[in-house]
């Protein structure tokens, strides 16, 4: 190895590239789904990992898992659409844990209905808990971040951040309402050590696909017939990304989705 590569690339440079050990990541909504694989998946990477739910019973089934097979985790109640909660919440993980370095923003909800008959209930809950709860953490936890002049942020969107299908008029807004939320973080933060990127899965198979199919199947119909293969997204498949963006094998990533699609958007 000549000199210059030799520097540049220094001996087992890659071995630490996606190491998380020794940080702390929040993952909310990890209480089920995909949020409850990411939050395994990150602790057999290394990292102490929060488990923020407002489903209790959930988080604490999740924080048993990664104790099963000696990771270390706990679970905190969180409700991401209550501000003083999630203030609390990154004051506390900051205070037991000395440092907030990675938050993924999977909580999240759907419903799909025609958008003539489409429940303002509804419209708001979607958007108040995909949108305005994202949101929220991003600048509570962002917060903490940009005072210790590091982090990763890595929140939640889909391939409905940029492509439309029928009876998810809601789900559409909110999801390309955390596209832009997410490049605009990054931008106004880019320069103060917290990056902020964004995971975009395909139809995935979890707790919340199945809650939609069984009131209708038109959504999942028009998405799977334009698949290149019939098969849906499973959570692990979305582990690999979220350590990528957690970890320092991204470190000049900011502003971008990365899509876990499988080829949807370019079919």
């Amino acid at each position: 190895m000549t000199p210059e590569v030799e520097s540049e690339v220094p001996k087992g440079y890659v071995d630490k590239l996606f190491d998380m050990r020794g940080r702390v990541a929040v993952v909310t909504g990890g209480g089920s789904g995909l949020g409850a694989a990411i939050s395994v998946g990150f602790a057999q990477a290394g990292a102490r990992v929060v488990v923020a739910d407002i489903n209790d019973d959930g988080a604490t089934h999740t924080v048993k898992v990664i104790e099963s097979e000696g990771g270390d985790a706990s679970a905190i109640h969180l409700d991401v659409v209550n501000s003083a909660e999630v203030e609390a919440a990154a004051n506390n993980v900051f205070r037991d844990f000395g440092s907030v370095d990675v938050l993924v923003n999977s909580a999240g909800s759907a419903f799909r209905s025609p958008a003539e008959e489409f429940p303002e209930d509804k419209f708001d809950f979607i958007l108040k808990l995909n949108l305005k709860g994202t949101y929220l953490c991003c600048q509570s936890f962002g917060r903490k971040m940009l005072a210790q002049g590091k982090g990763s942020i890595i929140n939640m969107a889909s391939i409905g951040s940029f492509v439309a299908y029928p009876w998810s008029s809601a789900y559409l807004a909110s999801k390309g309402g955390v596209l832009q939320v997410t490049r605009g973080l990054a931008l106004e933060w880019r320069d103060r050590g917290v990056r902020v990127n964004g995971i975009g899965p395909t139809l995935m198979e979890s707790p919340l696909t199945r809650r939609g199919a069984e009131r209708s199947s038109v959504t999942a119909d028009f998405i799977t017939a334009r698949m290149l293969r019939p098969r849906l997204g499973r959570a692990r498949d979305l582990i690999g990304a979220a350590i990528f963006l957690a970890s320092d094998a991204s470190a000049l990533v900011t502003g971008h989705i990365l899509m876990c699609d499988d080829g949807y958007l370019v079919a």
